[in-house]
């Protein structure tokens, strides 16, 4: 009897160490970390220079493309209605609005204030803004952009 006791220990053994193994794969017994998210993120402001020309609830673009040129159509157009400054933003595949579009590689990220909220070249009353390091792989954090820019 006591044999079997100990053969059933043995074996109880044997399955902790898949346990011990799988937190092993971890940071000193923490959880592995996911793998990065599929995400541009940062922060949108308004330059106080520009603060009189923006309106009292301005509706906010946040445009991704894989082109700079106004002509190409945008993957992400995401569309933030009374948006306050500074504006934290997070754009992933859930916002693509061009059909058939993917998100990823590099894209070019622009900040719009348009009252019509309408795409494509900025035009009279829109203010607007681009991230100085564009473009900016799929991925990135801290693509912060400043809305300095009225036409």
């Amino acid at each position: 009897m006591l044999g079997l006791v100990v053969l059933l220990a043995g074996l109880g053994g044997c399955g902790g160490d898949k346990k011990e193994e799988k937190t092993a794969s971890g940071a000193r017994g923490t959880a592995p970390q996911p793998a990065a998210e599929a995400a541009i993120s940062g922060t949108i402001s308004l330059d106080p220079a520009l603060k009189d020309k923006a309106p009292k609830e301005p509706l906010l673009l946040i445009i991704a493309s894989k082109s700079p040129g106004p002509t190409k159509p945008p993957i992400v157009v995401k569309r933030v209605a009374g948006a306050t400054f500074p504006y934290e933003y997070k754009l992933t595949a859930e916002d693509i609005t061009l059909v058939g579009a993917t998100f990823d590689g590099k894209m070019y990220v622009t900040a719009r204030i348009d009252p019509a909220g309408l795409v494509g070249a900025a035009g009279p009353g829109n203010l607007e803004g681009v991230y100085p390091g564009n473009p900016v792989p799929v991925g990135s954090s801290k693509v912060d952009i400043v809305i300095n820019k009225a036409y």
